[in-house]
């Protein structure tokens, strides 16, 4: 089962730079849980649609399609994860709903954008949608620190607002709502400079998606930006989809497995990081003897 928001705090007050992979299935949740100085699993829209749909993130999945996908990855990890719950699916009203089922599903925190919905993706589209009027957007966000059910459960306020002046001023209304961090878009700026001046801005902990431009960032640079989290949100998805493809391209020409142009994981290696073992001994721990049952 997946921390609690008790623990991502914690982890966040211990971290310089609280780090999180992208999944959109608990498989890759699965891989980040297991990897070593990954602090926590972000459960990506853009990663949700592309796995469950093969589909662009334009909230084409329903609430209900997000929080499958986060129950079945906060069952089978023990880090944070922090789920990615897009416009909140509706009104302040039903924000309290959001956030609340997905508290249930296993979240240790959520994402809630201001865009209008259904949303589009900023890494999708060139021409974003039109953001909410800010009065309703600071509704939403109070809406979710009120109604969560645990008060340690972390709301984090993403404005998709292209102007800098008005991210920072959106993000700052959203902190005195009750927003843990704030995150902005990465093409609201153009350098490390501007982005900088908002974390600064803003007295507020920051979440960064590192997307689009950022990705070419260096550490030390993401450093000097100083969020308080990065989400790698697409690593997965974009590597999972180059991998495949090439495999797939492989075996169209060739019909065979022989000489694969990527590196594939050892059947009994997969078999063993999907838990086979635990499965095995819960079979002879409670399961009868065939040979007593069936004669053989």
């Amino acid at each position: 089962m997946s921390a609690t928001g008790q623990k991502l705090r914690k982890k966040l007050r211990e971290t310089s730079i609280f780090t999180t992979i992208g999944a959109g299935d608990a498989l890759m949740a699965k891989i980040a849980d297991q990897t070593e100085h990954i602090d926590g699993i972000l459960t990506s829209g853009f990663a949700i649609s592309a796995h469950q749909l093969g589909l662009p993130d334009a909230e084409l999945y329903t609430r209900s399609d997000n929080i499958y996908v986060v129950h079945n990855a906060c069952a089978v990890v023990n880090k944070p994860v922090i789920a990615d719950i897009d416009t909140g699916y509706g009104n302040a009203v039903s924000v309290i709903r959001s956030v609340q089922e997905f508290e249930r599903a296993g979240a240790a925190g959520v994402i809630i954008e201001d865009q209008v919905s259904p949303k589009r993706c900023p890494i999708c589209v060139d021409e974003l949608n039109n953001i909410l009027p800010i009065e309703e957007a600071v509704g939403k966000i109070r809406a979710a620190a009120e109604g969560r059910l645990k008060k340690d459960t972390v709301i984090i306020a993403r404005t998709d607002a292209t102007n800098p002046e008005e991210a920072i001023k959106r993000a700052k209304l959203y902190r005195d709502a009750g927003a843990d961090l704030v995150q902005p878009i990465s093409k609201a700026f153009k350098t490390k400079e501007q982005l900088r001046e908002f974390v600064k801005s803003v007295e507020s902990p920051v979440s960064l998606v590192i997307v689009g431009w950022l990705e070419q960032l260096t550490f030390e640079e993401i450093e000097y930006i100083g969020p308080k989290i990065a989400h790698f949100a697409l690593a997965t998805v974009n590597a999972a989809h180059a991998a495949a493809t090439s495999a797939v391209k492989h075996i169209a020409a060739n019909k065979t497995m022989r000489n694969m142009p990527v590196e594939q994981t050892n059947h009994i290696q997969m078999v063993q990081f999907l838990g086979m073992p635990l499965i095995s001994e819960q079979e002879q721990k409670y399961l009868p003897d065939e040979k007593k049952v069936f004669g053989r």
